[in-house]
């Protein structure tokens, strides 16, 4: 069922924020940042970047708490509303388009936004292919001269949707880890 109701997907994102946040409270978290300085809980991280983690990833948001503020590009489906309204209730802003629509318009919005937050995408668009690098990404780190923090989250014990990107569900008392790969500076 989909939601189209702007008053039905507000509350659902609110009470899908509720629902995440206890949910999340039971994940134990880590980070792996490989040495570098671009772990977004370090208050002495003063340089910004676009952290690209792939769609089926999405709900790690949830547990994403920043010092700097966080823009997530969500496309402007149905699904993406209710995302953005569950993000809303965590803090995180966002910037709607994707490819196929409002494309040209969120990445000027990022543009603008990029040298006050953080950015965070996911490469591999609203539609796929399931880990497949769309180029919007490359263009917006080329256009912004921010750097690309690959993000890879791995789950202990994680239920699997049948979609195209295998939304990841962590199993409650499980492990999320979170390991950054090499930063990726586009000229």
């Amino acid at each position: 069922m989909k939601l189209r109701n702007p008053h039905l997907i507000k509350l659902a994102g609110w009470l899908g924020a509720g629902a995440l946040r206890a949910w999340s409270s039971t994940l134990r978290c880590l980070t792996d940042t490989q040495g570098q300085q671009t772990d977004p809980w370090d208050p002495a991280l003063q340089e910004r970047y676009i952290y690209a983690l792939w769609h089926e990833s999405l709900l790690f948001l949830t547990t994403l708490r920043s010092v700097a503020d966080v823009t997530a590009l969500i496309s402007r489906h149905a699904d993406g509303e209710l995302l953005a309204q569950v993000c809303r209730w965590f803090g995180v802003y966002t910037v709607r388009g994707s490819s196929g629509r409002g494309g040209v318009d969120a990445m000027e919005e990022l543009l603008r936004l990029g040298k006050r937050t953080h950015l965070l995408v996911a490469p591999d668009g609203p539609l796929g292919p399931r880990r497949q690098v769309k180029r919007g990404l490359i263009y917006l780190a080329s256009w912004t001269g921010i750097s690309i923090v690959p993000l890879g989250v791995g789950f202990h014990r994680a239920w699997r949707l049948n979609s195209w990107d295998r939304m990841a569900l962590p199993k409650p008392w499980s492990t999320v880890t979170c390991v950054v790969g090499p930063i990726i500076r586009v000229p």
